[in-house]
C-alpha cells in the first residue's frame, strides 16, 4: 500500500517524508540507487518497503528504470507519478539519506525502549528477564556512519596486485603530475583523495594559481571542475584566456585584443570547454559535493577547486564555536575528494595577524579557522610574494609555495616567477618577468 501525497476530501495536503523525498529522486533519477542502495535497507521505507524492495530486485538485475516500476506497479502509477513529479532537484540525496538513516535508528530506539518498558511494567517481567532481550536487540543496532565489514583479503590481494603494477611501471606511484619540475619534485604530484589546502593574503594570487593549476591538469588530460564563491565565469574565463595567450589580462577585459590573435582565442574555445566552472554564490558543501557527484557521473572527474573555503555556507549547529562550521565545511569536501577519487583544492583566506610580524610569510597557523582547516587537510601551501609588502625588494614577480604540511611527503618551498598581468606561473628556469 502506497500513501497518498496529494489532497483530497479526506485529508489535507502535506509535504513529502523523508523516504518519500529519496524515493522520489530515485524514480527520478534511476542511476543514483546502484551509488546508494547499500546505504539503504527496505524497512525504512514503511509503506513504501514493497516498492523499494521491487526497485533493489530490478537494479540487480540491471533493468531498474520508471517504466520498469510503472509496469510492477499498474494500480499505484499514480501515486508512483506523484511521488517521482514532487522532486524538483536530485542534489540533495546524500544529505536526506543521512537524514533518512538517523530517523530510522531513532524509531528503532524506540521501539525497543517501549518494548523493555512494556515487558516491565505491562507484563511485570523482572529486569534481570528483561536485559538480556534488551542487549540483544541493542547489540543489533548500527551507527548510522557504519558500513559492511571490509574484507581483508580482498584488501591485502588488491594492495599487492597495486605493488606489482608499481614495480612494472614505477610512474603509477606518483600522483597527477603539473609539469612544474621543482613543484613535481616535492609533491611527487597531487593525489587523488587528497585535500589540499592554499592559503595566502588577498591579492598575493591565490586565484591565479588556482587557474595556473587548473590549465596544467587539464592540458594532461586530467578533468577539472572549479566552483568559484568569488569570482564569475566571465572573470576565470578572461583570466584563463590570458594565461593561455600570454596575453594582457586588462586587454582581454577591455576588449584590445590584436586581430592577429582573434584566431588563437578562437583555437582555445573547445579547451575552456572542458573545464567545468560553477559560479553560484552563497553555496554549501553538501551541494558542492552532489553536483560533483554529477559531474563525476556525466563528464569524469580528477581534481576540484574551490574558491575559497571561507565562503562556502554552513548550516549552524547549537554548539557551533568560531571555526566549527569551517572545520564540517573541510570534512565534508575531503570526505568528496576520497568518495570521488579526485584531488580537491581548496583556497583560503589568511588572517591579518601576519601583517603585523617582520617575516610576513604565512603559516598554516595563520589560516582563517585554521584548527578545522589543518585538521582535515592532507596538503597546505602557502603563498607569499616579497614585492607585495617591499616594492624596492630584489625578488620581484617571484612567488614562494611553501608546504608546510604533506601527510604522505616532505614539507619546503618551491620559487615560482609570477606574470600577474598573464595571470601565469613560470618556472624560475624560463627566466624573471
Amino acid at each position: 500500500m502506497l500513501h497518498k501525497l496529494s489532497p483530497n476530501k479526506e485529508t489535507d495536503y502535506r509535504l513529502p517524508t523523508t523516504s518519500e523525498e529519496v524515493l522520489g529522486i530515485l524514480l527520478k533519477d534511476p542511476s543514483l540507487l546502484k551509488e546508494y542502495k547499500r546505504k539503504l535497507s527496505p524497512g525504512m521505507f514503511k509503506n513504501y518497503e514493497t516498492l523499494f524492495t521491487k526497485m533493489i530486485e530490478l537494479d540487480d538485475q540491471d533493468s531498474f528504470t520508471f517504466k520498469d516500476i510503472i509496469l510492477s506497479f499498474p494500480i499505484q502509477a499514480p501515486q508512483i507519478h506523484e511521488l517521482r513529479n514532487s522532486i524538483a532537484s536530485t542534489g540533495r540525496i546524500g544529505q536526506l539519506i543521512e537524514q533518512l538513516k538517523e530517523e530510522y535508528l531513532a524509531e528503532q530506539i524506540h521501539h525497543v525502549i517501549s518494548r523493555a518498558n512494556y515487558e516491565l511494567i505491562t507484563e511485570g517481567r523482572s529486569p534481570n528477564e528483561v536485559l538480556p532481550g534488551l542487549q540483544e536487540k541493542v547489540q543489533m543496532l548500527t551507527n548510522t556512519e557504519s558500513t559492511d565489514l571490509h574484507d581483508s583479503e580482498s584488501d591485502v590481494e588488491q594492495f599487492y596486485q597495486w605493488v606489482d603494477e608499481v614495480m612494472e611501471d614505477p610512474s603509477k606511484a606518483y600522483g597527477m603530475m603539473t609539469g612544474i619540475e621543482d613543484l613535481d619534485a616535492l609533491t611527487s604530484g597531487f593525489y587523488r583523495g587528497d585535500f589540499i589546502v592554499v592559503g595566502a593574503r588577498t591579492s598575493i594570487g591565490k586565484s591565479a594559481f588556482m587557474i595556473e593549476m587548473a590549465l596544467r591538469l587539464a592540458k594532461a588530460g586530467r578533468t577539472v571542475a572549479i566552483y568559484s564563491l568569488e569570482m564569475s565565469k566571465r572573470q576565470i574565463y578572461l583570466r584563463m584566456l590570458a594565461n593561455l595567450m600570454s596575453l594582457d589580462l586588462g586587454m582581454l577585459k577591455t576588449g584590445r585584443i590584436p586581430a592577429n590573435r582573434r584566431q588563437d582565442m578562437n583555437d582555445y574555445k573547445a579547451f575552456l570547454k572542458s573545464i567545468y566552472v560553477d559560479d553560484t554564490r552563497a553555496v554549501s558543501a553538501d551541494y558542492i559535493t552532489d553536483s560533483m557527484r554529477r559531474v563525476k557521473r556525466t563528464r569524469g572527474l580528477d581534481v576540484v577547486m574551490v574558491d575559497y573555503l571561507q565562503d562556502v555556507k554552513e548550516p549552524g549547529e547549537s554548539n557551533d564555536n568560531g571555526g566549527s562550521a569551517l572545520a564540517r565545511v573541510c570534512r565534508k569536501l575531503r570526505k568528496g575528494a576520497q568518495e570521488f577519487d579526485c584531488a580537491m583544492f581548496g583556497l583560503s583566506q589568511v588572517t591579518r595577524g601576519v601583517e603585523e610580524r617582520k617575516d610576513k610569510r604565512p603559516l598554516a597557523s595563520d589560516l582563517a579557522g585554521s584548527t578545522g582547516i589543518e585538521t582535515s587537510a592532507d596538503v597546505i601551501a602557502m603563498l607569499y610574494r616579497d614585492d607585495y609588502y617591499d616594492p624596492a625588494t630584489e625578488k620581484k614577480n617571484v612567488m614562494e609555495i611553501n608546504f608546510c604540511k604533506q601527510r604522505n611527503g616532505q614539507v619546503g618551498k618551491v620559487e615560482m616567477i609570477y606574470a600577474k598581468k598573464f595571470q601565469q606561473l613560470r618556472p624560475l628556469e624560463t627566466g624573471r618577468y
